[in-house]
């Protein structure tokens, strides 16, 4: 995830990456990217991204201990830890967490964010940052980054998942591998576009015929009750979105 905003950024802003994995540097370099080998670089920088797996947040403050700027605005990506956490194992005070998800890998990323310790003139800066590379809205409680986690940061795979079952029904009515993933491609990429500005109970009815197809499709959707099944399935992430913040494993 930090190298896809990297890359989406690095054309519109200067950018500095580094990464313990020294594997990586000939991808930033590869990218244009500029790859130093330590962190000293962070002192004069007006953001820094913190984008780590959660287990290595701590061996990263260590690192950048005395080097971070009171000034830098720290923005993390990393899922499950608190604004609280950051503050204190960064000793930090201006600290802004963030929620982006995979789409943005392909420039339809959406980020919800929240910030502490910031005034108005740094929260403005911190929108104009996030805007190089993901829509994004700022929320008013920080529990409702776990929220936004468990539709738009865990929905990707909802959708692959969704994608995967239609694929093998196409493959169970005869379709090759081939063909099935080529009419589910272009079914989910079609109707992706077509959702922008409609209602979705009026895209359904324009697809929906009475007697047809897609009603007897429903009728089995219904009477499994997907949608009660999809509400539960984001609950279900939501709630352990939650304990992943209190620190729970």
């Amino acid at each position: 995830m930090g190298q896809a905003i990297a890359t989406a950024i690095f054309k519109k802003a200067e950018v500095v990456v580094f990464d313990h994995d020294s594997g990586l540097k000939k991808i930033a370099q590869k990218r244009g990217l500029q790859w130093l080998g330590n962190f000293s670089f962070i002192n004069g920088a007006d953001v820094v991204l913190v984008a780590v797996k959660p287990k290595d947040i701590a061996e990263l403050s260590e690192k950048i201990s005395g080097f971070l700027n009171k000034k830098t605005i720290l923005i993390s990506i990393a899922a499950g830890t608190s604004i609280k956490h950051l503050s204190s194992v960064f000793s930090h005070s201006k600290i802004v967490r963030v929620m982006p998800n995979l789409s943005l890998t392909v420039g339809q990323g959406i980020a919800a964010w929240k910030s502490a310790g910031l005034p108005f003139a740094d929260k403005k800066s911190v929108k104009r940052f996030l805007d190089l590379w993901t829509e994004n809205f700022e929320v008013s409680e920080e529990e409702i980054i776990d929220k936004v986690t468990a539709i738009s940061g865990s929905g990707p795979a909802y959708f692959f998942l969704l994608a995967w079952s239609l694929q093998q029904a196409a493959i169970n009515l005869g379709f090759n591998q081939k063909q099935s993933r080529l009419l589910v491609e272009k079914t989910f990429s079609g109707a992706a576009l077509l959702q922008s500005g409609q209602e979705y109970e009026a895209l359904i009815k324009k697809v929906m015929s009475k007697k047809g197809t897609t009603e007897a499709a429903f009728g089995v959707l219904k009477k499994y009750h997907f949608d009660k099944i999809v509400k539960e399935a984001a609950t279900a992430a939501y709630k352990r979105a939650k304990e992943i913040s209190k620190g729970k494993k």
